[in-house]
């Protein structure tokens, strides 16, 4: 199971936070942490492979609210063995 750790920078405009915020909280592949200055949220990916990973951080760049994805680390160790 790839775990991958990302910051999402956030909108300036509340709302548009507001509901990517809404979004992202909506997925259980995804823990939540505190966001940072209102604009910048971490957050942890656990997917069943490395493809799916890929393709929901594609999906968080594309929410509306969300201006960029950095990514932090992926440990995808587990589909090594």
């Amino acid at each position: 199971m790839p775990i991958s750790s990302l910051v999402l920078t956030l909108d300036a405009s509340p709302e548009r936070r507001a509901l990517a915020l809404c979004e992202v909280a909506r997925d259980p592949r995804i823990t939540v942490g505190p966001p940072l200055e209102e604009r910048w949220l971490p957050v942890v990916t656990e997917t069943a492979s490395l493809s799916e990973g890929e393709s929901l951080a594609e999906s968080l760049r594309e929410l509306p609210g969300v201006s960029f994805v950095d990514v932090v680390m992926v440990d995808f160790s587990e589909e090594e063995r």
